[in-house]
């Protein structure tokens, strides 16, 4: 893994807490490199905000895994990841392909010159089936799915339970750079809270300043 300089557009005056990213991480699946953490208490596993910034190095080929985590066989688990085929894949699991939840956007992502800031807000307890798992791409949310399975009310997923999480894996390896990630236990939000619109109208990094809950982690790799 190394570090590669995020280069964006400036701030405008006027911009509510922009903040300045100038570190990610990159990942090389021949490396067999990843990131882990087991919480060491169980927080809220049905309401959740992964937030993350992400740039593909590799198009059309492997399932870079942004974050989740894997236990026993049968890939069980809970995955944010970039299908083969481009698309965002984003599913619970409980083994053999037998999915809790799963939502397939119909768009792809193919621009390796691109920062894809990627939200994933879950709440299972809204009594509206569409709405226990929001989707966001550089502040818009997304609600076009070639596959959308939706997980019944107050279903309780593995995030959040004292099994190992992971970013950069999930039985298979991932190539691309990671920057800003963030992980908030407890909350379901919006994009707002972690990008904002610049003066060119770019969708750009914003200051969190609130909590992360139990098991909340902020990641900015600048060391």
């Amino acid at each position: 893994m190394g570090m590669h300089q995020m280069l964006g557009p400036s701030f405008g005056s006027s911009d509510p807490d922009p903040v300045d990213v100038t570190r990610s991480l990159r990942f090389n699946s021949g490396d067999s490199a990843y990131l882990s953490r087991t919480p060491s208490s169980v927080g809220n596993r049905r309401t959740w905000t992964w937030s993350g910034w992400v740039k593909r190095t590799t198009i059309g080929a492997g399932s870079p895994r942004m974050f989740g985590n894997y236990y026993g066989g049968g890939y069980q688990g809970w995955d944010i990841a970039f299908s083969s085929s481009d698309k965002i894949d984003i599913h619970y699991d409980t083994g053999g392909g037998n999915y809790i939840f799963r939502r397939v956007t119909t768009q792809v992502f193919r621009d390796p010159s691109a920062w894809y800031h990627i939200v994933v807000a879950v709440d299972t307890t809204d009594a509206t089936a569409n709405n226990r798992v929001k989707l966001y791409v550089n502040g818009e949310q997304i609600s076009a799915f070639d596959t959308n399975n939706n997980a019944a009310q107050d279903t309780d997923t593995n995030i959040n339970t004292a099994i190992e999480h992971r970013i950069g894996y999930n039985y298979t390896y991932s190539d691309f750079y990671l920057a800003n990630i963030q992980f908030i236990d407890g909350e379901a939000l919006q994009p707002s809270k972690f990008g904002v619109l610049n003066d060119d109208n770019v969708w750009v990094p914003a200051e969190y300043s609130d909590s992360y809950g139990t098991n909340g982690f902020y990641l900015q790799f600048n060391s």
